[in-house]
């Protein structure tokens, strides 16, 4: 679900295969996931937002226990390739992968 105004484009296709996962997340939990911003919307100079890189997931809709439950999963299935932030009204996920270091022979 997305909130109204919310701007996608201009979205990657990491996002929504993110979002996908987020909502089966949400759903075993009772609630939808919305969309509350993505490349709409003012955040930091840097942020991945303004790349279609980056997405804010409502939690106000879920009881305050479950908020920490929630977004332990979704790092869990997202991974490494996406950072997660727990804000204090939204749950900031964006795609930004780390160069891994080589192997050594």
């Amino acid at each position: 679900m997305i909130k109204p105004g919310v701007d996608l484009r201009g979205l990657q296709p990491q996002m929504a295969v993110a979002y996908t996962i987020c909502s089966t997340i949400y759903a075993r939990y009772g609630t939808r996931c919305v969309i509350t911003s993505g490349s709409d919307g003012t955040h930091g100079p840097n942020s991945l937002h303004y790349v279609g890189k980056a997405l804010d997931l409502r939690t106000h809709t879920l009881p305050g226990i479950q908020v920490p439950l929630v977004f332990k999963e979704i790092q869990e299935a997202l991974g490494e390739q996406f950072d997660c932030i727990n804000e204090p009204t939204h749950v900031h996920i964006e795609f930004d992968p780390k160069e891994s270091k080589k192997e050594e022979a």
